[in-house]
């Protein structure tokens, strides 16, 4: 039967053209002929967008410019280039003589985009000492020792409790137990660093005690993540990126092999859903990363110990949301893991009629999206779901 085929990287692209018995070399040739892709370049320079879109139209493909391009009433414009990983190749061969206008640097963005494509490195995380490898998409376990978190509050204040709860998402196959003693629900109030290192540290003790799995702690308060760090967490986990406490990129200074996870949120969580707007949601966040990693690496904290959450739900409305999980692969751009948190989120229930407790099916099919786009790592709340959600999605894959 005729039919399209559904090529989603370059191992399909082979297994397709080597069932049709296409020489050896054939396919290695004519793979990236079958990889359609649309690049985005930011505020291009006026010589550089009528340069790029004459090269794209000489090999066959094209580049979308801004209107007033051609005519020379802009200095500056975004970019689409149009056509497909073989094209994209052609150009950046074209681009070797190029030596104005910002192209050797843009050269050198495809070319990294080109080899991230190519040749996806499984990434391993240095979690203090314990490596974790990033083969493949792995789940952070939620464990919020709160009274007030909007799914599991007031469950795990217990001390035993908690350590009971975090050996159980280990035992369903949880590779990350994240512990948070604040609850960042919008609308939450803020808690003192004293009451946060009460409720986090003896089970932080417990549970290493007890296993050598990576623990984050949740938290934006120097003192807290300090003190956590201490009692034996091996990621930091703030949800402001490092921007409420300026003492915490010392706490990272002084610990120097514990990864970060800088989140996006527009606001605190006591306001950040007061009337959150964007006008280009995955523009503005990345631009909020890369100011964020660049700080980072200012300060001594190296790419390798960075990791990024959009914030899902943290000052975003329905559609953001709806946005930042269907393009959620935009993000790898920046060459660092990506947490993806939607499990139970209230943007779930306003898809169908459900309290927090009964969003599993929605938690599901995000992370079927989040798998499909090579996603590092899954911050959800039901493992054992989760982890035999993702054995499946796995097995599909393989076959």
């Amino acid at each position: 039967m005729n039919r399209i085929l559904n090529i989603y990287s370059l191992e399909d692209a082979k297994l397709e053209l080597a069932k049709i018995n296409v020489s050896s070399q054939g396919v290695e040739v004519m793979a990236s002929k079958a990889i359609g892709l649309s690049i985005k370049l930011i505020q291009v320079n006026l010589g550089a967008a009528n340069i790029l879109k004459q090269e794209m139209l000489s090999i066959g493909g094209d580049a979308a410019v801004a209107r007033g391009v051609v005519n020379g009433k802009l200095e500056f414009s975004d970019i689409i280039l149009l056509g497909n990983l073989d094209k994209i190749k052609k150009l950046v061969k074209k681009l070797n003589y190029q030596t104005i206008f910002g192209l050797p640097e843009i050269k050198q963005d495809l070319i990294n985009i080109i080899d991230n494509l190519e040749n996806p490195q499984g990434k391993i995380l240095n979690c203090n000492g314990t490596k974790l490898e990033l083969n493949e998409t792995k789940i952070m376990g939620i464990l919020n020792v709160t009274p007030d978190s909007f799914s599991d509050g007031n469950q795990y204040l217990d001390t035993d409790k908690a350590v009971k709860r975090a050996l159980e998402m280990i035992m369903e196959g949880a590779d990350i137990i994240d512990i948070g003693g604040e609850s960042t629900r919008p609308g939450a109030k803020e808690v003192n660093a004293k009451t946060e290192i009460e409720r986090v540290n003896p089970i932080i003790k417990k549970l290493r005690e007890k296993t050598n799995i990576p623990i984050s702690i949740d938290t934006t308060k120097a003192k807290v993540a300090k003190e956590a760090l201490q009692a034996g967490a091996s990621i930091l986990n703030d949800i402001s990126a490092l921007q409420f406490d300026a003492d915490m990129i010392k706490v990272l200074q002084n610990f120097p092999e514990v990864p970060v996870v800088l989140m996006h949120m527009q606001g605190t969580p006591e306001t950040m859903q007061d009337n959150p707007h964007y006008d280009d949601v995955i523009e503005e966040i990345l631009s909020f990363f890369k100011e964020r990693i660049n700080f980072c690496e200012e300060n001594g904290i190296n790419r390798e110990r960075i990791i990024i959450d959009p914030g899902i739900g943290f000052g975003k409305r329905q559609e953001d949301n709806l946005v930042i999980l269907k393009k959620i692969s935009e993000f790898k751009c920046l060459g660092v893991p990506i947490i993806f948190g939607a499990s139970r989120k209230s943007f779930i229930g306003n898809i169908y009629d459900s309290d927090s407790t009964e969003r599993l099916a929605g938690s599901l099919a995000s992370t079927a999206f989040a798998f499909q786009n090579d996603i590092e790592i899954i911050r959800v709340h039901d493992v054992n779901e989760q982890k035999n959600f993702l054995n499946v999605m796995k097995e599909i894959r393989e076959a």
